[in-house]
């Protein structure tokens, strides 16, 4: 990493891989519909800690 400023546009999130993937499997849509409600699970709980601090949880 050269320059500090600069961001990678080219991402993939884990939500739209799960998708993308979910979508070449063409299966039930049951671990897809785990792996999101596991994504929003990470995300509420990263929000709650950045809100109180890791100390006071």
């Amino acid at each position: 990493m050269s320059d500090s400023s600069t961001f990678d546009t080219n991402v993939v999130t884990m939500t739209r891989f799960v998708m993308e993937q979910g979508r070449k499997a063409k299966g039930t849509g049951e671990l897809t519909t785990l792996l999101n409600s596991l994504c929003t699970a990470v995300k509420a709980i990263s929000s709650a800690v950045r809100k109180a601090g890791i100390a006071h949880l």
